[in-house]
């Protein structure tokens, strides 16, 4: 049993999966690249603190001047800047807070990596991020040492809270998780569409392989359920195989009632002329008619059989050809000889023709080859109205032999030569046979390296043309 319930919610397992993963991929990628980019700009700006510090007040020009004109420099120009976003500190050579970022003389003494980096006249400045202890700030800092005569005698602490970006990264982080849960939302609706548009056809399918298991081979496909796509390419193929199923099912049918038939007809005249038989009364021409007729109905209930096992046979791919070599003219005239009479009691005319002059013997099957033209030539009587003719027609050519049977009895439909080769097949069931002749004919024919062809129109004749590899063993 097929669980669509399941499958719809595998489609939206696996949906729903995929797009948490991309999207807190890119939110996680989006998230990081914001906050280094705030993050860097405060880096780059304190960088370029550096910088002016260097530039303005440890140039060799400034040497001479003192370092409390340094530090009053540097702390009227921060005054005097009122867009500032950031604080400054000075600290002595000894680590003393000379002045705080809030303009305090306090003299605490400090202990900041960059204040230790800066009054150890280190190269490796860079902004130092921590969190004050007191009020749980998140700051991010750097310190440049203010040098006189080559010595450094303090430095300038440059500070700026993070807590502001960190705020704005927060509040991005929020939208970025809104409009993740918006996309996982649309992107359950669209898994949900899809797994519709997956199961819909399902679900027909499975109707129609139900309807299939219990015999209804007529059953038909929604069209609007089924999607032009491979899911609708299987449909075709499962309605295709229903119809071939019913046309097997009818043929066995009308096969079984024909088998049925050509049985009952022989089997009642042995039965009613074996109890005449027995009468004590019963005279020589009377027991020879009886005897001939229990005989030619035993022969057509041991033809029917052969063509039973023959198709049996085929089926299993169990039937084996025994090559030898085959005169192509003693097969033609032995089989029109054999029934010429048949032939005569119908008022037709059986004839035989060699159009290429002297024919090659081939490789082949003689028996099965036999069994083949005996066949057409057969079905040919069968069809022909009496005043009529039967020709069969020989030709060669280096590789091939071509037997043509022609006739001007009653031909096929149009519509059924496509089908005449069909197993069980016949136009018209009143007739007598088993539906096997034709199609374990063709079955011999290839298994001789040709193919058989019909040409047929109704009421005014058929022609049956079948080829042979004249060098069976070279071609097989």
């Amino acid at each position: 049993m097929l669980h669509f319930e399941g499958l719809r919610k595998k489609i939206i397992k696996n949906y729903f999966v995929i797009i948490i993963l991309v999207v807190a991929l890119f939110e996680g990628l989006f998230l990081f690249y914001i906050r280094g980019y705030y993050y860097n700009s405060v880096i780059q700006y304190l960088d370029s603190k550096v910088e002016y510090v260097n530039g303005a007040y440890n140039a060799v020009s400034m040497d001479s001047v003192s370092f409390e004109s340094k530090i009053n420099s540097i702390y009227e120009k921060q005054i005097t800047d009122k867009n500032s976003k950031y604080g400054i500190s000075i600290i002595d050579k000894n680590r003393n807070m000379i002045l705080d970022q809030y303009g305090f003389k306090t003299y605490e003494k400090v202990n900041f990596v960059d204040v230790n980096n800066a009054l150890s006249n280190s190269k490796n400045l860079v902004p130092y991020t921590y969190r004050i202890e007191s009020t749980g700030e998140h700051v991010m800092s750097i310190s440049v040492p203010i040098k006189v005569n080559n010595s450094i005698e303090g430095a300038v602490r440059y500070t700026v809270s993070l807590d502001d970006i960190d705020s704005e990264i927060i509040k991005l982080m929020i939208w970025m998780i809104v409009i993740g849960i918006a996309i996982l939302l649309i992107a359950i609706l669209i898994s949900l569409r899809f797994a519709e548009t997956l199961i819909t056809p399902l679900t027909e399918l499975k109707r129609f392989a139900n309807e299939l298991s219990q015999g209804n081979y007529n059953v038909k496909m929604s069209s609007r359920n089924i999607v032009d796509d491979e899911i609708g390419e299987l449909a075709e193929t499962f309605e295709k195989m229903a119809i071939e199923i019913n046309n097997n099912e009818r043929l066995k049918n009308e096969f079984i009632s024909s088998v049925s038939h050509e049985l009952r007809t022989p089997l009642t005249s042995i039965k009613g002329w074996s109890e005449t038989l027995g009468y004590d009364d019963i005279s020589r021409d009377e027991l020879n008619v009886g005897l001939g007729i229990i005989q030619d109905e035993t022969e057509r209930l041991i033809n029917l059989v052969e063509e039973l096992l023959d198709f049996s046979r085929l089926s299993s791919e169990r039937i084996r050809l025994t090559i030898n070599t085959v005169d192509i003219e003693n097969l033609v005239v032995g089989v029109v000889n054999q029934l010429k009479v048949k032939a005569g009691e119908k008022n037709i005319k059986l004839m035989f023709e060699f159009e290429c002059g002297e024919v090659n013997e081939i490789q082949g099957d003689k028996n099965r080859l036999r069994q083949v033209l005996i066949n057409l030539v057969q079905n040919s009587l069968k069809f022909t109205d009496p005043g009529g003719f039967i020709k069969i027609t020989v030709n060669q050519n280096s590789e091939n032999t071509f037997i043509t049977v022609t006739d001007n009895g009653s031909g096929i439909d149009e519509q059924n030569l496509e089908r005449v080769f069909d197993k069980f097949f016949q136009e018209d069931y009143n007739k007598a046979g088993s539906g096997l002749g034709l199609a374990i004919s063709n079955e011999i024919v290839k298994l001789h390296g040709g193919k058989m062809s019909i040409e047929s129109i109704k009421h005014k004749g058929t022609s049956i043309e079948f080829s042979l590899k004249n060098k069976l063993t070279e071609s097989i």
